[in-house]
């Protein structure tokens, strides 16, 4: 349990640590297009060599063609069109504000799976949502304040809609996930989002992604193996431990993590009233994930 734990915790730093190393890239005038296709492009060796060391194995599950479509579809929607919208925010809110924001997806999938799977929302949940984005506001408030950031709105909205694009992936993942298992479909979807954040890069600077200092490749490596490839796989066995109900839960060590690192290689302040919002949107998804695991144990 403690192993699965630690995990997760490791996973989730890891993960948090993304945005961060994005807007040191930054620093350097790299492109969206570029940042997005050299992570795929330097993950993609790790996720084929997995996918076929699964493929081989005896339990290998075939796929139909509408399943590879759909598993295709859902990692575009996830590894690309949803990072492209992470990326293009991070340009103009802090990494602290954009893991706020992302980690507001919980409310979206429950929302979705109300209209979508009519499953009740109770007064608590209810409740839940709203603190969440009280927290979100408040910590917006406190970004507006801050520097000489330009278009805050803009990147609060381009993050806020790829929490809204992620939250459609979560929603129809399961189906797919519990045939293939999670590490091969992770695979699949990271191969499939591949093409189109590299096929971007083509047509936007002519696949010209080596005119960049030493120091954008080595921040490359580290997005995608640190914050991409380890956490994804890291994640798939805490929760193989510790169970998906309890995962949640240790989720919460991300945005406190990116807050602080972002504080310590990139200068961003913290202030009271951040941690407010910080606090307020942990309750808030805190009251969802308990709430869900309360109403899983009782089904």
């Amino acid at each position: 349990m403690l192993l699965g734990v630690f995990l997760l915790a490791i996973a989730n730093i890891c993960f948090s640590a993304k945005a961060v190393i994005i807007k040191l890239m930054y620093r350097y005038e790299v492109d969206t297009q570029s940042v997005i296709a050299l992570r795929m492009l330097l993950a993609l060796p790790f996720y084929l060599g997995v996918a076929v060391y699964l493929h081989q194995r005896s339990a290998n599950v075939r796929l139909t063609t509408r399943e590879w479509l759909a598993i295709s579809g859902l990692g575009i929607l996830s590894y690309y069109v949803s990072s492209m919208l992470d990326f293009l925010g991070l340009q103009y809110v802090s990494a602290g504000v954009e893991r706020l924001i992302l980690f507001t997806y919980p409310t979206m999938v429950l929302v979705m799976s109300a209209f979508l799977f009519k499953k009740r929302i109770s007064r608590i949940q209810l409740i839940a949502i709203l603190l969440t984005y009280v927290g979100v506001v408040l910590a917006f408030v406190a970004e507006q304040g801050l520097g000489e950031q330009q278009n805050l709105l803009l990147g609060g909205l381009l993050v806020f809609t790829c929490a809204i694009t992620y939250s459609i992936y979560v929603v129809f993942t399961g189906e797919y996930v519990h045939k293939v298992g999670s590490a091969k479909f992770t695979c699949y979807a990271v191969i499939a989002a591949t093409f189109p954040a590299l096929i971007q890069s083509y047509f936007h600077n002519g696949f010209d992604l080596f005119r960049f200092p030493k120091e954008v490749y080595v921040l490359s490596v580290w997005m995608s193996v640190v914050s991409t490839v380890i956490p994804t796989f890291l994640i798939v066995e805490g929760i193989r431990i510790v169970g998906a109900n309890n995962s949640g839960i240790i989720g919460f060590v991300g945005p406190v993590a990116t807050i602080v690192l972002g504080y310590i290689y990139l200068g961003e302040a913290i202030t009271p009233l951040q941690l407010v919002g910080t606090a307020v949107v942990l309750a808030g998804v805190g009251l969802i994930v308990r709430g869900e695991r309360v109403r899983e144990v009782r089904g």
